[in-house]
């Protein structure tokens, strides 16, 4: 799909991936509205959209509420006249150990990772399908394919998410709407600083640059599915194989970590 002149809502672009995938969108000549519910870095963020492509602009919501999903589609057709491009980028995390999780933890996790998506997809979707024009991008996470030591609803909505796109894709094959699943290793993002329990993972963090370029390659190249970075998505198609030992391995590192009393600090991470 071209991507020049074309239309894009960006979700949780207030920062991390969405900010810099609304950015990434409008450099490569769409005209972007960036989603999210901090106002302050949202409005930034939308700024740094307008350098590049000045009709961009921002609209306040939490992509829980269906009747706000379904109003940020409204108003971007309303002044804009349509949308060709959808990248659910918006999710929070739940870093805590599944016995200990309550169901509205649980819940609220699916509401946004999940729930959030579908709302934004399905509102734009018949847009699309009657211009027989469109791409719609879930961003999903590798901990949706290989489960990760207290992340258990996390990988649970980001599982859901993935199985759900494909399922769009098989669907709206021939419909001239392309269905992407973009799934993320470990990036340098906010979401490792919000949960009051360190992760397990404590090695790199990639730029969300990386992510948000995965994402144009793939509209442009109409993808199904891509993980960036891309060697991460071993670790998926080796997880219905080596599954066991991988599980043992993980609640060792887990083990180990909790008796050291301390995690890697973050900024080694980033080297």
């Amino acid at each position: 799909m071209d991507i020049h002149g074309a239309v894009a809502i960006v979700t949780g672009a207030s920062s991390g991936i969405g900010a810099a995938t609304a950015e990434e969108l409008a450099r490569s000549g769409a005209t972007v509205v960036s989603v999210a519910r901090r106002k302050e870095q949202l409005e930034a963020s939308a700024a740094r959209c307008k350098l590049h492509a000045p009709a961009s602009f921002a609209i306040q919501a939490d992509v829980a509420d269906r009747e706000a999903c379904e109003s940020l589609v409204a108003t971007t057709v309303s002044q804009l006249g349509r949308v060709d491009i959808v990248v659910n980028n918006a999710g929070v995390s739940l870093r805590r150990h599944a016995a200990k999780a309550t169901v509205e933890e649980i819940e609220r996790v699916m509401q946004i990772n999940f729930f959030g998506s579908v709302y934004v997809a399905m509102a734009a979707l018949p847009g699309m399908i009657k211009r027989r024009l469109g791409s719609i991008i879930n961003v999903t996470s590798v901990a949706g394919y290989v489960p990760n030591p207290r992340e258990s609803a996390y990988g649970a909505s980001k599982a859901a998410l993935s199985l759900w796109s494909h399922g769009l894709a098989v669907d709206l094959v021939d419909s001239g709407v392309h269905v992407g699943v973009l799934s993320p290793g470990p990036i340098d993002t906010e979401i490792w600083e919000k949960d009051e329990e360190e992760a397990a993972y404590d090695g790199k963090l990639y730029p969300p640059s990386v992510v948000a370029e995965g994402i144009v390659a793939m509209i442009d190249k109409e993808t199904v599915h891509a993980t960036v970075p891309r060697h991460y998505g071993l670790v998926g198609a080796f997880y219905p194989i080596f599954g066991r030992a991988m599980r043992k391995g993980l609640v060792e590192f887990q083990r180990r970590a909790e008796l050291a009393g301390r995690a890697m600090p973050r900024d080694r991470r980033r080297e």
